[in-house]
């Protein structure tokens, strides 16, 4: 089978608020070949990552994704794995690169799986799909007394855990305190407790050992992203001076980067972006690499089903790695590009489609909907 045709569709909102949610917009690959299509999901500024696809050469290691990918053979995964390496040495000095390629390879793989009939993590050799713990992945209310009322109203919908993140958490000690104790008092004692403040300090390690207590006492199952994700040093003196589980990884943008964060910044938990780390055979190998040194890994999804089913097939057979992140604040635009959705169950676990490929149906109406109209012209010649 040969890679026919590869499209990229730009989707908005139409107005992009200045607010912690990736769902405003997106950029959603489609690749063709064998009469069959395969679709992806870039978790990538949309705009960047077309120009990425398409840019005119700048040298030998900075050209055109394109290049890397149309027309080249597709049977099995050893092909997949020579454009892989393919796009990584031929586009290696673009950085954005691999935001682009990860929603292209995962299109890549629900098309090979459809020509093989079969699902994607059977595919990449995962034996069955186990069911994951659905955290809702939430943003902290505008006060405590909002905060209050999402986990109170979480807490009604039989989730088993909760990750409060962002909304300027990390700023002010006494209203983080505040926070925390409203929602751990709205969900009680019994459910899981997570929480996100989006790399806020910086690398000031000081700043993040002051709420050392405060996290304990409410009883989190993790602290997530306390620093930049390259922060490894600060990562591991936090780690072993305050004695907190700790998580992170979704700006992760290689197999490397993330085994980095587990060896040096002693994360306990590992959250891969099947859009942002190279794919889903990326995130298979980042699992495998975390699981053999006890970090459980964990998808890392804030946009649609169709991003959520990528990122839960690394790990599809892992009942080492139980959470799974589960949007629950998602625009219109996000929820509407799939025509089907994942579910949670009562007991609030959540389990992938037995679907082909990723398992996913595309709506094309969504494609249509949210179109941003892009040309691209180089020399008067249109690139895009």
């Amino acid at each position: 089978m040969k890679i026919e045709n590869i499209e990229l569709y730009y989707l908005s909102m139409p107005e992009i608020l200045d607010e912690a949610d990736g769902s405003q917009d997106a950029l959603i690959v489609k690749v063709e070949g064998g009469g069959l299509q395969g679709w992806g999901e870039c978790e990538a500024s949309p705009l960047t990552s077309i120009a990425n696809f398409i840019c005119p050469k700048s040298h030998s290691a900075a050209n055109p994704i394109k290049n890397s990918v149309l027309d080249k053979e597709l049977n099995n995964i050893n092909d997949l794995k020579k454009i892989i390496h393919e796009v990584k040495q031929k586009s290696l000095m673009i950085a954005q690169t691999p935001h682009t390629f990860s929603g292209i390879e995962v299109a890549l793989l629900d098309l090979l799986a459809k020509k093989e009939s079969t699902t994607i993590y059977s595919l990449i050799g995962h034996s069955s799909s186990q069911p994951k713990i659905a955290y809702a992945s939430v943003l902290f209310g505008n006060n405590p007394q909002d905060t209050f009322k999402i986990a109170s109203d979480l807490k009604k919908q039989n989730f088993k855990a909760v990750k409060f993140g962002w909304q300027n958490f990390g700023l002010n000690f006494s209203q983080d305190q505040e926070h925390l104790v409203a929602a751990r008092e709205a969900l009680g004692n019994e459910i899981k407790l997570m929480i996100d403040v989006g790399a806020i300090w910086g690398t000031d390690i000081e700043e993040a050992s002051k709420r050392s207590k405060i996290f304990k006492d409410n009883n989190i199952t993790w602290l997530e992203e306390p620093f930049y994700t390259d922060a490894y040093y600060e990562y591991s003196q936090l780690s072993s001076t305050s004695n907190l589980p700790l998580a992170g990884g979704e700006s992760c943008h290689s197999i490397e980067s993330a085994k980095n964060l587990i060896n040096y910044g002693k994360v306990k938990f590992i959250q891969i972006d099947a859009g942002i780390a190279g794919g889903i055979l990326a995130g298979n190998e980042i699992c495998n690499f975390a699981e053999k040194n006890k970090v459980q890994y964990v998808n890392h999804t804030f946009t649609s089903h169709l991003q959520l089913s990528s990122s839960i097939q690394p790990y599809a057979s892992s009942t080492f790695s139980i959470y799974a992140e589960y949007p629950m604040q998602l625009k219109s635009l996000a929820w509407d590009i799939t025509e089907n959705h994942i579910t949670k169950d009562h007991n609030g676990m959540i389990n992938l489609p037995l679907d082909v490929g990723h398992g996913m149906k595309i709506n094309q109406k969504a494609l249509e909907q949210y179109n941003v109209d892009v040309e691209i012209f180089v020399n008067k010649k249109q690139l895009f």
